[in-house]
């Protein structure tokens, strides 16, 4: 582990500084003895009943036994949370409406160092075995680390000192995916205990997950708006009508790029586990570490097969939104393919905090924490894709009006269908090793003091500085390009035999008729030692010279060996804070009140270190020619430094009504930082001519997202157990990122007559609105029956307008959702029936592939689980997750642009748990 020395010192000399430890104010607080749903909804109605601001708050049912095997999966059940799925398990999570990137996500109050490439925290890497609770803070008081515009995700792991004495929990379960079959092991336990006359805790937890998953997915590159060439059909085309012939051009037509059909095997393996130690040094004085591992490797392998729809021969049905909805594409051309994908995603998180807890006097009192994490995904070059393509094929009618997915319909299948076509029509055209390595690291350290103060109205401040360095990087791994389609640009190819493919059918596991998943798999060993071959090398008919060039590379660079590129950058975030929050209450008639009053000032300094590649100049070959050459000198290191400070009020205040009638108002300013990819130096040229000259860049100029947020709610709690609550929120957005075009001039050593280039680059500028109400409803009975009822409605300006090609700026992640959960927990038995329900939302604003807008349709997902207990410290249980098997659908600007259709079927768990 790397650590910063002057953190280090800091942290130690603030811990070794504290000497006695007392309550900060003695209160009769009434333990609450129920576990199981009820306990947990007990604890978390409790916690958002007595906070100063809007908080839901999800418990830990019992020891090590939290509502959902999956945290994002237990998470989504909160009103105005939504989550994006990997592998038909959540992994991001939103908060109203704002994408992952805009929820500031914690760990014991920690930022946690993630492994994704953006600012969004993955909850896949940790198991919900290790986590007692997580509060979803959804408005801000000063104290709050910065950086959430949607809100703040704080998870808490258990402490030695949440418990009494010796405990010790376990589980051992069994897990069957439905469309893979066959079970996969999963295994937790924590123990916990104190010594030294209780002055003394220490705890241990571990967890064990497996799990082989299964897909069926089609998938289409995107939908584009161009004009189409119509090809005659090959068998028309006369020996004097050379290679190709054209028939006609379709002007102004979204047509679908390609469409592929696959099986995905996943192979998940999460190992996690974390040690705590707290410590009473004196009556005044509490010393606490934690040490938390996390790691999740997830390998998946997807054979499919593939058609390009690049030959048009006949457009037959076009709908009213100007759309091809029915093609035939022409006899003869290629676009027939069989591929092997292979990723990885081996990735690490650790934190390690120590803490100080000291009441210095009855008034004052503080907090010293110090904390590092790091976050790592190790995939470099892990990633692969291997293709094997049959050329000068009979064509295929493709049809959009049959439903869900398109269908295919082949021609001539006794030719094209896999289990008809010949081994020998399959030549070899893509070979690649890709991935990213991503590393990154945090350290932080906050002082957090309190200060009782015997105002009539005015009780307490709080106040106290944090620092946090966090830097994050990112590295792409590849083959090179030479190398990748080096014998698709070859007359002569490599051919498949037995030992490179086999026939797979899955059968009809798709929606339509015409689309089944057969294709040739890919044997990968046998693939890679078919492309390494020297007699393959030798097929090559390039120039002599580029033969030569090709197989030296390849020789060099150990055949198609993926290698760091100068794809790469190093964010680097040092944060300094200080803020402090004044707390009042006071009577108003029968009615109490209580407010707190907070400013946070917050100090960032960047560095964005990273390449761009040199232009040296341009220079006309001819001087006919428009077109200009470029010149490069190599790549240059860049680190280009930008700093800012916010100011950041806030204010909630409560309003007890009645003993059970609370309203709740505040008021907030936060900000989300840009995007990583977006502050990385970069720079590319994609025009060079003596009219046009253009670029695409980054800006590690970029300011942070600013938000204004109001909040209002109505929360009524009537039983122990139930309670109703209406909440009403406004963000108002500034500074929303999207790319602009600009004239920049660039300083060449040749060509300076056309050193001005129009370059895209990302600008902040554009501002939005975001609102929605909340509704939720818990409802418990003495019969042992409960539900829950939750809603959420979102609205924003900014929201894609779809008639309108030119608009290019919307809110991302924007969608309503719901939750419905049905429970009985009475004597030995509990059960529970949940529904969730996210509507449509906007993917992404620009289909890298097409340039088009991609959404995410309606879905809605049925779990269940129970338990019955065998006696006071054995029970069984079973869970099942999607058992409904729905399916997650994409498609773009309109309903019937197809992008994607995955079905990951339902997950079932029977397991034995015991608590002690």
């Amino acid at each position: 582990m790397k650590f910063n020395k002057s953190l280090i010192t800091a942290a130690v000399a603030a811990s070794l500084s504290l000497t006695v430890q007392a309550n900060e104010q003695e209160k009769d607080v009434e333990v609450i003895q129920v576990s199981g749903i009820k306990g947990s909804l007990v604890k978390s109605m409790n916690n958002k009943r007595f906070a100063y601001n809007v908080v839901d708050t999800i418990s830990a049912e019992d020891i090590g036994k939290f509502p959902d095997s999956n945290l994002a999966e237990s998470l989504q059940r909160i009103t105005g949370v939504s989550i994006d799925r990997s592998g038909g398990e959540g992994r991001f999570v939103s908060i109203r409406g704002m994408g992952p990137d805009f929820s500031s996500v914690t760990l014991n109050g920690r930022e946690i160092a993630s492994e994704s490439q953006s600012r969004a925290f993955g909850f896949d890497t940790l198991a919900s075995e290790l986590v007692s609770n997580i509060n979803v803070n959804k408005t801000s008081t000063a104290e709050m680390l910065e950086g959430g515009i949607g809100g703040n995700i704080d998870i808490r792991t258990a402490q030695p000192f949440d418990f009494e004495g010796f405990h010790a929990a376990g589980s051992i379960e069994g897990v069957r995916e439905q469309n893979r079959g066959g079970i996969t092991p999963q295994a937790s336990f924590l123990v916990t205990d104190r010594f030294l006359n209780d002055r003394l805790g220490l705890l241990a937890s571990f967890t064990y997950q497996n799990r082989e998953a299964q897909s069926y997915e089609v998938n289409n590159d995107g939908i584009i708006q161009r004009d189409l060439d119509l090809y005659a059909h090959r068998r028309d085309v006369g020996p004097d009508d050379g290679w190709r012939k054209v028939l006609g051009v379709a002007e102004g037509l979204y047509s679908h790029q390609a469409i592929g059909r696959g099986v995905t095997q996943e192979d998940r393996q999460r190992v996690g586990g974390n040690l705590a130690v707290q410590f009473q040094a004196s009556d005044d004085l509490i010393l606490s570490g934690d040490y938390l591992y996390s790691k999740l490797d997830v390998d998946s392998v997807n054979n499919q097969a593939y058609n390009w729809f690049w030959a048009t021969h006949s457009i037959d049905e076009v709908d009213a939104n100007n759309t091809v909805v029915r093609q035939t594409h022409a006899d003869g051309y290629s676009g027939y393919a069989h591929l092997r994908f292979e990723e990885h995603r081996p990735s690490t998180t650790e934190v390690l905090g120590l803490n100080a807890d000291w009441i210095i006097n009855d008034r004052l009192s503080l907090n010293a924490d110090f904390a590092w994490s790091k976050a790592e995904n190790d995939n470099k070059g892990l990633d692969s894709r291997q293709t094997l393509e049959a050329l000068n094929q009979p064509g295929i009618i493709l049809d959009y009006t049959t439903g869900q997915v398109p269908s295919m319909i082949h021609v001539d299948p006794s030719v094209t269908l896999p289990e008809n076509a010949e081994l020998s029509d399959l030549q070899m055209r893509h070979m690649e090793r890709y991935g990213n390595y991503t590393e990154a690291e945090n350290q932080q350290l906050r002082l957090d003091f309190s200060y009782l103060v015997d105002g009539e109205y005015f009780n307490k401040v709080e106040f106290g500085a944090h620092y946090l360095s966090k830097s994050k990087q990112n590295v792409a791994y590849q083959t090179p390009q030479e190398l990748i389609k080096m014998y698709q640009n070859s007359g002569s190819r490599p051919v498949a035999t037995s030992a490179h493919a086999t026939v797979r059918n899955y059968g009809n596991v798709f929606p339509a008729a015409d689309l089944a998943a057969q294709f040739f798999e890919l044997n990968e060993s046998a693939m890679w030692d078919l492309a390494n071959d020297p007699a393959s090398l030798e097929l090559l008919t390039q120039s002599p010279d580029i033969k030569d060039a090709l197989i030296a590379l390849h020789s060099s660079n150990g055949g198609f060996t993926a290698r760091a590129t100068n794809d790469a950058y190093e964010i680097e975030e040092d944060v300094t804070s200080f803020y402090a929050d004044t707390y009042f209450n006071g009577d108003w008639g029968d009615m109490t009140w209580s407010l707190v009053a907070g400013l946070r000032y917050s100090k960032t300094d960047q560095t964005s270190n990273g390449t761009i590649q040199s232009l040296a100049g341009l220079e006309k070959p001819v001087e006919q020619s428009v077109n200009l050459v470029p010149r490069y000198e190599g790549y240059q290191a860049v680190a280009i430094e930008n700093d800012y400070d916010n100011w950041l009020p806030s204010i909630s205040g409560n309003l007890n009504i009645t003993d059970e009638l609370v309203l709740r108002a505040g008021v907030s300013k936060t900000i989300t930082r840009p995007t990583l990819t977006d502050l990385a130096p970069s720079l590319s040229v994609t025009s060079t001519t003596t009219d046009l000259r253009t670029a695409k860049g980054s800006n590690p100029m970029l300011s942070p997202f600013e938000s204004t947020n109001f909040d209002l709610s109505l929360e009524y709690y009537y039983d122990e157990a139930s309670m109703a609550s209406l909440a009403y929120f406004k963000k108002s957005v500034d500074n929303f990122i999207v790319r602009t075009n600009s004239v920049e001039n660039f300083d060449l050593d040749f060509g300076g007559q056309w050193s001005d280039f129009d370059v895209n680059r990302p600008t902040n500028g554009e501002s939005a609105t975001v609102d929605g109400i909340e509704a939720n409803w818990i409802h418990t009975l003495d019969s042992g029956f409960g539900l829950q009822l939750n809603a959420t409605f979102v609205d924003s300006n900014a929201e894609l307008d779809n008639t309108n090609p030119d608009q290019v700026f919307a809110l991302e992640g924007l969608s309503d959702t719901a939750n419905a959960v049905v429970f009985y927990e009475k004597g030995p038995y509990q059960v529970r029936l949940a529904y969730n329900m996210r509507g449509e939302f906007l993917e992404t604003q620009i289909n890298p592939y097409a340039g088009e807008p991609i959404y995410v349709d309606d879905y809605d997902q049925v779990d269940v689980s129970g338990s019955y207990e065998i006696n006071d410290n054995m029970s069984v249980y079973f869970e099942g997750i999607n058992i409904t098997e729905s399916t997650v659908d994409k498609h773009g600007r309109f309903d019937n642009h197809f992008i994607y259709y995955g079905d990951f079927g339902a997950r079932y768990a029977l397991g034995v748990r015991g608590s002690f």
